[in-house]
């Protein structure tokens, strides 16, 4: 079977349809460095343009396709526009980034593959998203004779160490609904029937330690910033394996830090935090070797993790090469979806396609 994986990125969803079984024939995504990246690791050379300015014939005549030779498209469209962590310069029915879900319905219904398979944050099924946005997707989708199922799924339960919330929607032409395959994976105390979520250990534990701005040349970015005196104070005072800035003494706040106590508020809870050893990873983001961006400080070493502990906790394996500058890297890892979340719910379809 074949598939078009659009908004691709640096290529996770393209992973994952690979493992799968498919043949990935076409890919599209406006970002060059991303589309660089996708093509040297998967051997594919992406469409680089906007999706908006580009329609499905003009893509299945750049690979030689025709409407109705795809079994399959995937499609991630950038999610900041219902992320809980977006910029507020647009109101929530304004925000452009949000528009991409109707462009992806235009390329399906241009394209006509057998089946669709959408992701994207949790937030698209909030109150306002599924009022707005999903439920007109999945109306569309039924209207151009699709049967469509969608889920809020955990990637730490299908086996990504890593508690990453995403709406998936199947869709396959025809009458015969798709139907989520059952969670592989659960916590220690729910594991009876299922395996164990995959942790923070068993992805990064065998790579080489590393201090802040060293880079070690037998694997793949695996290389950690360099942080600052002041910052690395502060790492320093973070207890080992999931402590957080809470434990910091007052000296060491930041001025963040003393806004939200004078306010008595919640907010920027996890920045500065250690990962945990032995449970799953927080999401992993695009700003996920950053220490003032969240929980991404090594369980045990006084660092950021690299990029490469990042792509691993992302189902990455070890030989994809990301560029070596860190916002290059860590904004493609963050914004992927991990292959091995899209390969399993890959699975739903077998028997209908």
């Amino acid at each position: 079977m074949n598939a078009i994986d659009l908004f691709c990125g640096c290529g996770g969803a393209s992973l994952g349809l690979k493992s799968a079984g498919y043949t990935v024939v076409g890919a599209v995504d406006n970002d060059p460095i991303a589309c660089e990246t996708y093509f040297k690791n998967l051997g594919l050379e992406p469409i680089c343009q906007d999706l908006r300015l580009f329609s499905g014939q003009q893509i299945l005549d750049h690979y030689d396709l025709k409407k109705g030779d795809i079994d399959l498209v995937v499609g991630c469209p950038p999610c900041q526009g219902f992320s809980s962590l977006r910029q507020t310069r647009y109101s929530d029915k304004t925000d452009p980034r949000k528009r991409l879900v109707t462009v992806f319905l235009k390329k399906i219904q241009e394209i006509q593959p057998k089946a669709v398979v959408f992701e994207n944050v949790r937030g698209i099924a909030s109150k306002q998203g599924l009022q707005y946005y999903l439920k007109r997707f999945l109306n569309k989708m039924e209207k151009m004779g699709y049967s469509t199922n969608w889920k809020l799924i955990n990637a730490s339960d299908y086996g990504v160490a890593q508690h990453r919330k995403r709406v998936f929607v199947l869709a396959v032409l025809g009458s015969h609904k798709p139907t989520f395959l059952p969670e592989t994976h659960s916590s220690p105390e729910k594991s009876s029937t299922s395996k164990i979520w995959k942790t923070v250990r068993d992805e990064i534990e065998s790579l080489p330690p590393l201090v802040p701005g060293e880079n070690c040349d037998s694997v793949l970015n695996h290389s950690a910033r360099t942080h600052s005196e002041r910052v690395l104070e502060i790492i320093r005072h973070i207890p080992k394996d999931g402590g957080s800035r809470k434990s910091l003494p007052k000296n060491l706040w930041l001025p963040c830090h003393k806004r939200l106590y004078n306010k008595k508020e919640r907010g920027a809870e996890s920045i500065y935090g250690r990962m945990t050893w032995d449970k799953p990873a927080p999401t992993i983001t695009c700003r996920c070797t950053t220490p003032s961006s969240g929980r991404f400080l090594h369980p045990e070493q006084d660092r950021a993790i690299t990029p490469r502990e990042a792509a691993r906790i992302q189902s990455f394996p070890d030989d994809f090469e990301f560029p070596t500058q860190f916002s290059a890297s860590e904004r493609l890892i963050g914004n992927a979806v991990p292959a091995e979340l899209m390969k399993v719910q890959l699975r739903s379809f077998e028997g209908l396609l």
